[in-house]
């Protein structure tokens, strides 16, 4: 039999005397008992204050609807008095129905002796919270009344109550509801750390002490809600994740490969977006690879091109286990699988050799241009001659003939004495790759560097993050490219619904230009037109099919020869723009303007800058929302309905109240629907079995890491003692260390277990 069965009301002990409000009890009683049964808020009428109020009558007389608006109601009263309770003893029908249900300080009882006498400690003790406090709250059930009655309650404690400003630290004062949940998940999915969540909620809330909860507390949430995410595994997750995606979009193509040990080594995916991009816009490829993106340190490799709005585009990307040959290879030839055997006739890499190789062996039909940038700078490193960058940055950019290539480079070499360096010898062993006087008259759209790829890799670290897991990256990479998207759909749009104001002369060429080629490069287009009026004809030749014009610059030697086929209104310079970028030069427009052409003629447009780049595929719309985050987006929805309401609601006494009260109804009836919701499912969720059955892949080290393969020839050194200095073992497990602690416990723990301190102790030993 319980120690508090046979107890009476008379025989609560309590600070407060039970006669100090007679005339306000009952109704003071009502109130808090109307308040915990849901018929309003717990501080509704009277305020969380006016707990501290109640009389031990007033609690006794109390009768709650569930075992739950009881722990609501002790666990209000204890924070408005300062300590923090616990869940103790309840006895259970065989109907599942509490019929008795105790709660205790958590001071109450003494840690147990076993506890306090280990010996092989390897972490020093928790500090003592447990003083034997005998302060209890007890309900029963009675079948009669069909509510839980008050029969046991003891106020008094047997050590100091917490301050006001102390409370928020006590453990049952501090929960994270499911609605922070929700807010957090949220805010997070738009990448907002859990420092600046915990900020926010603060000052909605309030202050500190209204919040609920600490920032470790919230932090420890979002850290168990990762866990169950990926209770399968990451490799699992985002294998997952990527397979919904499939059956939402029939067109996206993923593909993996897993090592011997069966753990995820390489990850292809492509959207439909990006596949109906390549087929208007893969004539160019620029890939290069970036680290430091996902917690396995994998290198991120971005397959990237360029739009008709002059914008980057994302062909594909892929997770990658090191940056080999074969590597490279598995890329190249899954993205050739992906987008039907498509070829790109050029592509823009930053140098790498496995690359470089990966791209001779799959397509090698296709011009290989080295990143400029990237050439600079390894100049710099390379070559220690002052004034040899500026003049090999010249040479690198010349409109030449080859063989005036090569006699410049001759002299260039010559005369800073660098005949005999490697990296110089090598840097024109691959001048096809690099000069403009060998690239000149091959089409790359207007990029000759990988700094395109190199921008986007400064754009999506904005998003992704060194800790990021697999599912967690591929749903913060879907975030980051929905915006950019959103970007070029804010282009199109500008393209569609404006037309530019004419400035040049040549009002019905610049007029077909603008309806023909979108705004950016219209605009491109547009800087050729002007710089045409330092041209004129010098010289008009006919021959057998076609006129050749001679054309000179104001105030200059320079002179161009311009040939035009009026059969097929083809013409050709020797700049070749139409042919590196896909727009007319200058000269072109002024042969068009001796010709009085008020169009552009077909063979000078390259479709893929016009405006019906895409006409020949069907248009996707703006990135669908995966239909695994609806719950989220529903609550966002609401939140900002609500957040409208509450404006409106907040500027009188009268809204306000009656706003209150509404919200507050709704939401106990859609907290009961839920949980009936989750009754009906059960254990559903534990029965899922793995899908893939594909272990997570391992930490890798690369070129692009810290403490990559460049460092695995350093010897490492001993790790040291940071008590003893010695080599062998750590502070944690040194003797020494273990010796103080037990000489200062024997002295704690004789005095703290004396049975005159603590002569009652839990039958658990708490």
């Amino acid at each position: 039999m319980d120690q508090f069965s046979s107890r009476t009301s008379k025989d609560v002990n309590v600070k407060n005397d039970i006669n100090k409000f007679p005339e306000e009890e009952d109704d003071l009683g009502d109130s808090i008992e109307d308040g915990v049964n849901g018929k309003q808020g717990l501080d509704s009428q009277i305020g969380l204050e006016g707990l501290n109020m109640l009389t031990a009558r007033d609690v006794f007389k109390m009768k709650f609807d569930s075992e739950e608006n009881a722990h609501a109601f002790y666990n209000a009263y204890a924070k408005v008095m300062g300590f923090s309770i616990r869940k103790d003893r309840k006895k259970v029908r065989r109907e599942n129905v509490v019929v008795s249900r105790k709660w205790v300080c958590s001071r109450q009882g003494v840690r147990a002796k076993k506890y306090l006498e280990h010996v092989d400690r390897l972490r020093a003790p928790r500090a003592e919270t447990r003083v034997g406090c005998k302060a209890i709250f007890r309900v029963r059930y009675d079948v009669k009344m069909g509510e839980y009655i008050v029969t046991h309650f003891v106020s008094e404690h047997n050590h100091p109550l917490v301050a006001p400003h102390c409370v928020p630290f006590l453990w049952s004062h501090r929960s994270v509801t499911n609605a922070d949940k929700a807010q957090t998940k949220a805010l997070r999915n738009v990448g907002i750390s859990t420092g600046q969540i915990m900020d926010l909620m603060t000052i909605q809330s309030g202050g500190f002490d209204k919040v609920g909860f600490v920032r470790k507390d919230l932090h420890n949430s979002v850290q168990a809600d990762r866990k169950v995410e990926l209770k399968d595994g990451d490799a699992e997750g985002i294998l997952g994740y990527l397979s919904a995606k499939a059956l939402d979009d029939p067109l996206f193509f993923y593909k993996y490969d897993v090592d011997h040990e069966n753990c995820l080594d390489k990850l292809f995916w492509a959207d439909s977006r990006s596949r109906l991009d390549y087929a208007a816009f893969g004539d160019v490829l620029v890939f290069d690879t970036t680290y430091r993106t996902n917690a396995y340190k994998k290198p991120f490799v971005m397959l990237c091109g360029v739009s008709n709005h002059y914008m980057s585009i994302i062909f594909g990307c892929a997770l990658l286990p090191n940056e080999t040959t074969e590597t490279y290879m598995w890329v190249l030839e899954t993205l050739m699988e992906a987008m039907d055997g498509k070829k790109p006739i050029s592509v823009v890499t930053d140098g790498d050799k496995a690359m470089r190789q990966a791209i001779i062996t799959v397509i090698p039909s296709a011009k290989h241009r080295l990143c400029t940038w990237h050439l600079q700078r390894n100049a710099v490193s390379n070559v220690h001659k002052p004034k040899f960058h500026e003049d090999f940055k010249r040479l690198k950019s010349l409109e030449c003939d080859r063989d005036e290539f090569d006699k410049a480079w001759a002299v260039l070499v010559k005369q800073y004495n660098i005949e005999s360096n490697s990296w110089v010898v090598e840097a024109y062993r691959n001048r096809h790759k690099w000069a403009e006087s060998y690239l000149r008259g091959h089409f790359f759209a207007g990029m000759s560097s990988s700094q395109r790829c190199e921008g986007m890799h400064a754009y999506f670290n904005r998003f992704l993050k060194v800790r990021l897991k697999l599912y967690e990256f591929v749903w913060h990479y879907d975030r980051a490219i929905a915006r950019m998207r959103v970007n070029e759909a804010a282009a199109e749009g500008v393209t569609e619904n404006s037309f530019p104001v004419l400035t040049t002369q040549l009002k019905k060429l610049e007029k077909n230009a603008a309806e023909l080629y979108t705004r950016k490069i219209f605009l491109k287009f547009r800087a050729e037109m002007e710089l045409e009026a330092k041209f004129y004809v010098k010289q008009q030749l006919e021959e057998e099919d076609h006129y050749v014009y001679k054309l000179e610059q104001y105030a200059t030697e320079n002179k161009w020869r311009v040939e035009f086929n009026p059969f097929d209104g083809s013409i050709k310079c020797p700049c070749m723009k139409l042919e590196s970028f896909g727009i007319p030069c200058c000269h072109i427009i002024a042969v068009m303007k001796f010709q009085q052409l008020v169009s552009i003629p077909t063979s000078c447009v390259v479709q893929r800058w016009t405006r019906s780049a895409r006409s020949s595929s069907p248009q996707p719309g703006l990135a669908k929302i995966p239909n695994l985050l609806t719950q989220t987006t529903r609550y966002g929805i609401l939140s900002s309905a609500f957040n409208l309401l509450s404006y409106y609601a907040s500027h009188t006494d009268k809204d306000f109240m009656e706003a209150r009260e509404v919200g507050f109804q709704m939401m106990c009836e859609m907290k009961n629907r839920w949980e009936m919701r989750n009754e009906d499912k059960g254990e559903e969720k534990n029965s899922a079995t793995k899908l893939f059955g594909i272990r997570d892949p391992k930490v890798v080290k690369t070129k692009g890491n810290p403490g990559g393969s460049s460092s695995a020839s350093k010897i490492p050194t001993a790790r040291k003692c940071g008590n003893c200095r010695s080599i062998g073992h750590t502070k944690r497990t040194c003797k020494k260390v273990k010796a103080k602690e037990r000489e200062g416990c024997e002295e704690h723990f004789s005095a703290f277990t004396n049975p005159e301190f603590f002569p009652h102790q839990d039958e658990d030993g708490r």
